[in-house]
């Protein structure tokens, strides 16, 4: 009968790592929570790692930006605000990664790769502005950019995402369980 429990209690544990509640941000007087975008990413993080790299997961990327009723370019920055605060919420998990690596294999390289959860996006602007600028000048460029900037973000937050999720699902212990919503008895 323990068994059976436990066995049926596996797949719960695996994924119980959990974000909570998406923050409530302000962008241009306008103050948004991605809670439409976090339903959708979390419904697909309850299959698993690979639910972060399908279709339907891409297909969360705008559901808070295209209900936002302020202009198109506050709604794109405050939904990648969203996108911004999970990947922080992955780099705390690559942080306790790291922090559990034995001495010899856990490098000051390696500690500093994951100290700037803003690292991850640093080339986003950059990106977008070639990308944008490219199509030349027009009306909706400003938007265009702010839709990018989101855009790109979310893939790097669903790539980051999946792959902690993915390391989660392994043999592992201390701060990075912890972290995964694993038991360290």
């Amino acid at each position: 009968m323990k068994a059976l429990a436990l066995f049926l209690m596996l797949p719960c544990a695996t994924f119980a790592q959990t974000f909570g509640a998406p923050p409530v941000v302000e962008a241009a007087g306008v103050t948004a929570q991605a809670t439409e975008t976090d339903a959708c990413i979390n419904d697909q993080v309850t299959k698993g790692p690979g639910g972060l790299v399908t279709r339907a997961a891409r297909s969360c990327i705008g559901r808070s930006a295209r209900g936002c009723a302020a202009a198109p370019a506050v709604c794109y920055a405050l939904e990648q605000s969203y996108w911004d605060w999970r990947i922080a919420q992955n780099y705390a998990g690559l942080q306790a990664w790291v922090a559990d690596r034995p001495d010899g294999e856990s490098s000051d390289t390696l500690r500093a790769s994951v100290a700037n959860p803003a690292a991850a996006t640093a080339n986003v602007a950059l990106e977008c502005a070639l990308r944008i600028g490219q199509s030349g000048d027009s009306e909706t460029a400003e938007q265009d950019t702010a839709r990018c900037e989101m855009r790109e973000t979310a893939l790097i937050a669903l790539e980051l995402e999946f792959t902690v999720r993915q390391a989660c699902e392994g043999d592992i212990a201390g701060a990075f369980a912890a972290f995964c919503g694993k038991g360290t008895e």
